[in-house]
C-alpha cells in the first residue's frame, strides 16, 4: 500500500512532493519500484488524491510499473482513512499488508522483506530508525522537564506491516471509538498488540522540505546511482 495522498505544503511550490524528481525519477515512482522489485510483494495499491489519479496512472505507465500494480484509488480525509481504504482495496486473499509513505522514496526491497518477516512472525511490525540526538520533554512554556533515555527511543518510519484481517478489525474499532492516530502502529498499540521493530537505518527518511531532496540525491549518488531520467 503506497500512500501518496498528501499535499506536501511544507515543500512549497505547486507540484506535490510525490511527483518531484530525484535524479530524474519522481519520488512516488522510486517508492513503487522498491516494492515492485521485492519478491515478497504480490500486488501494489496506490492511494492518492482523487484529482491526482490520472497523473499517477500515467506516471506508472510511463515508468513501466509491472502488473503488480492492482489499483490506484482515492484516499480519505486523513492518513488513517486513506490507509484503511488502501487495505480494503487489496485482494481478499491477501494475508499481510505493508503500508508505506510514498515520500520515503529511499526504501529498498531488502528493508521491505525484513519488516514483512517480522510481521509474519508477530502479526505487526514496523520500520524504525534510531534518534541520535538527546531528547528533552518540555512543558507548554518551553521549560525542560526531563531528559529521555535515547536508548529507548526510535523514530517510526514505514513500511508498517500487519496481518490484514487483524488490521481491518482494529482499524474499524478505532473508527467506531473515534480514535485518531498518526501512524498505523498506534492502532495496534491501542488494543494492546505488540508491534515489533526493524532498524531501517537513517536513509529511510521522508521527503518533506527542499533540503530533503538534496539529501536524497546525495544518498542515491552514494549508492552509485546517476541521473538517468527513467
Amino acid at each position: 500500500m503506497i500512500l501518496a495522498a498528501g499535499s506536501g505544503t511544507r515543500m512549497g511550490g505547486e507540484i506535490p512532493k510525490q511527483f518531484l524528481p530525484i535524479l530524474g525519477v519522481p519520488v512516488l515512482i522510486r517508492s513503487v519500484r522498491a516494492f515492485d522489485r521485492c519478491h515478497s510483494i504480490d500486488e501494489i495499491v496506490i492511494v492518492t488524491r482523487e484529482s491526482d489519479i490520472q497523473t499517477v496512472e500515467a506516471l506508472c505507465q510511463e515508468y513501466g510499473v509491472s502488473p503488480k500494480l492492482k489499483r490506484v484509488i482515492a484516499g480519505g480525509a486523513t492518513r488513517q482513512k486513506s490507509a484503511f481504504l488502501g487495505v480494503e482495496a487489496a485482494s481478499k486473499n491477501c494475508r499481510f499488508v505493508a503500508i508505506h509513505d510514498a515520500a520515503r522514496c529511499l526504501i529498498t526491497p531488502e528493508i521491505v522483506v525484513s519488516v514483512l518477516k517480522e510481521a509474519y512472525r508477530h502479526r505487526a511490525a514496523t520500520a524504525v530508525y534510531p534518534i541520535p540526538d538527546t531528547v528533552k520533554r518540555v512543558d507548554r512554556r518551553g521549560r525542560i522537564k526531563e531528559t529521555l533515555d535515547r536508548n529507548e527511543l526510535v523514530a517510526a518510519a514505514t513500511p508498517q506491516a500487519f496481518d490484514r484481517d487483524y488490521y481491518i478489525a482494529v482499524a474499524a474499532y478505532a473508527e467506531k471509538k473515534e480514535t485518531a492516530v498518526t501512524d498505523d502502529n498506534a492502532l495496534f498499540e491501542a488494543v494492546g498488540q505488540t508491534v515489533y521493530t526493524v532498524d531501517c537505518g537513517g536513509d529511510n527518511f521522508k521527503i518533506t522540505t527542499p533540503g530533503d531532496l538534496v539529501r536524497a540525491e546525495a544518498a542515491l549518488r552514494a549508492r552509485g546511482e546517476k541521473e538517468t531520467g527513467k
